[in-house]
């Protein structure tokens, strides 16, 4: 059985980077018997080919993630015609080492225990070894490569702004790899249009269309993702906005009505009553006897 990770232990992680930079493959002997020291991270950049892991071959391509645990003996492999480039990373996820040293290139011989990495009791980081494919989120893309960026620059605070993003990206590709329900980028951009437009009701097919998705596949990302369908979330979106503008009471239940792309005030007041238990009106009086304590013009 796969052993299980209390990944809240990674809360406690305070990360600092060994090493980080931008580095092409090219089948040395250095590339195919190596042992790390640390959590070493590898963003495919370029190129196709594979990574062993133990026993273990993992298919490496643009936008892969390749996450290798200290200690574990690994190689790489690629295509005589399309090498390998890659961002990678080396770091100590709790204690920093006072070196710059990250791998063994031939095990065990020139092995130095003393350089592992330490890792917080009850926190075993194997079963987040492998690959992650990040072509879909492309903010953690950037911000990898924001981190390896900076942390070639000679910045004021750099260690601090380089740890901290660090911090941030490892419990987000964590939630990515125990839950695999990191947001996709193509249902978010639906759901900042519904957050943008809510008066404006386009078809079906248009969304489709800016997502490259076929309704199946929108459909079941979009609930993976928001735990509603679409017209779900949409509603939700406008009756929350409704809710917001109910409290002006310069504005007409009509006029918000028709602000958030209701047909009639009756399937607005339908929907509202649906949703929040009391019709607009109702709220409406209920805003003008308790306003707002504090109110700022």
């Amino acid at each position: 059985m796969t052993p299980k990770t209390d990944y809240s232990i990674m809360l406690s992680m305070k990360p600092s980077i060994r090493a980080a930079h931008y580095h092409r493959y090219s089948g040395t002997p250095k590339e195919q018997n190596r042992k790390g020291y640390c959590f070493a991270f590898h963003l495919i950049d370029k190129g196709e080919g594979a990574a062993v892991i133990g026993e273990r071959s993992y298919p490496l391509q643009k936008g892969t993630l390749l996450f290798i645990p200290p200690g574990v003996t690994h190689s790489f492999r690629q295509s005589v015609d399309q090498p390998i480039s890659a961002y990678d990373l080396y770091c100590d996820p709790y204690i920093p080492i006072p070196t710059h040293v990250h791998l063994s290139f031939n095990p065990p011989s020139d092995y130095r225990p003393e350089l592992l990495t330490s890792v917080a009791e009850g926190f075993d980081p194997t079963p987040l070894s492998g690959i992650a494919s990040l072509s879909q989120y492309p903010e953690l893309i950037q911000t990898f490569k924001q981190i390896i960026r900076l942390n070639r620059t000679d910045i004021e605070y750099k260690s601090e702004i380089v740890n901290s993003l660090l911090y941030s990206w490892l419990l987000q590709w964590a939630n990515l790899k125990a839950a695999e329900n990191m947001p996709d980028f193509r249902i978010q951009r639906i759901i900042d249009l519904m957050e943008q437009y809510p008066g404006i009701n386009p078809p079906y097919e248009q969304w489709l269309e800016l997502c490259k998705l076929r309704k199946s596949q929108f459909y079941s990302l979009f609930k993976k993702m928001t735990g509603l369908t679409p017209k779900e979330c949409f509603m939700r979106i406008k009756m929350e906005r409704a809710h917001s503008l109910l409290q002006d009471n310069d504005r007409t239940v009509t006029s918000i009505a028709e602000q958030l792309g209701f047909s009639t005030i009756h399937y607005f007041s339908k929907q509202f009553s649906k949703y929040y238990g009391v019709s607009p009106s109702q709220l409406r009086r209920s805003s003008r006897l308790n306003p707002p304590a504090h109110r700022f013009y």
